[in-house]
């Protein structure tokens, strides 16, 4: 498939395109619950991690974009989530080091569960605390069923996307134990996890990319 460096920075620039259109809709689910100012402060980082992409040399790998990706939310977001895709997207790239395409439903697996890692052990959050956790993992256990069952790169991520978005939702009926929503109780019973969303709206996004260049790769095969 060739999802190369300038391919991964193809899939960022889409996914900073894709969390800017959400940012309402974010801010309204951390609204609901804590300061409103999530999709914000995710715009924000995306945002620096478009202008990084720009700034990459004529060639470079996968890992120098998940490096660029990095550095643009340790400089740019203050927020609590800066600090977090800070390490998820610097953990991506010692995931990705020295590779040079991204092909395989196992170098998705492998970068996925460093994120996950990274985020897990700066937050101190675990499982059923109602946080990004909580949508990350299912979509991280479906590709790992994906892999073994050696399922195609892009149904593997369009199933994790899916599965991850549909954990975001059911993140409603938890009870937050991290966080500023944790102050609430079970008052935020019944109120969907900001955080849990995005990472949501990220891993879609990167699917749909896959998606597209695999369906390019297929019509021009049968030309």
């Amino acid at each position: 498939m060739n999802i190369n460096g300038l391919t991964v920075a193809e899939i960022l620039n889409q996914v900073a395109i894709d969390i800017e259109d959400q940012k309402d809709y974010l801010c309204f689910l951390d609204g609901e619950v804590g300061d409103g100012d999530h999709g914000v402060s995710m715009t924000i980082g995306m945002r620096a991690v478009r202008r990084s992409l720009a700034d990459l040399p004529t060639s470079y790998l996968p890992s120098d974009v998940f490096d660029s990706a990095a550095e643009a939310y340790a400089v740019e977001v203050g927020a609590t989530i800066g600090p977090l895709y800070e390490a998820a997207f610097a953990a991506a790239g010692d995931a990705a080091r020295d590779k040079k395409t991204l092909d395989h439903t196992s170098d998705w697996l492998n970068i996925y569960q460093a994120m996950f890692t990274a985020i897990q052990e700066l937050g101190g959050a675990e499982l059923g605390d109602k946080t990004i956790l909580d949508s990350f993992h299912p979509a991280i256990e479906s590709m790992r069923v994906s892999v073994a069952a050696s399922s195609d790169l892009a149904d593997a991520l369009t199933l994790a996307g899916q599965v991850a978005m549909q954990s975001a939702r059911d993140t409603k009926d938890m009870v937050p134990l991290k966080g500023r929503a944790s102050r609430l109780g079970e008052r935020a019973v019944g109120h969907q996890d900001a955080g849990a969303t995005s990472i949501a709206i990220i891993l879609q996004s990167i699917a749909r990319e896959v998606a597209k260049l695999q369906l390019q790769i297929n019509y021009h095969f049968t030309l």
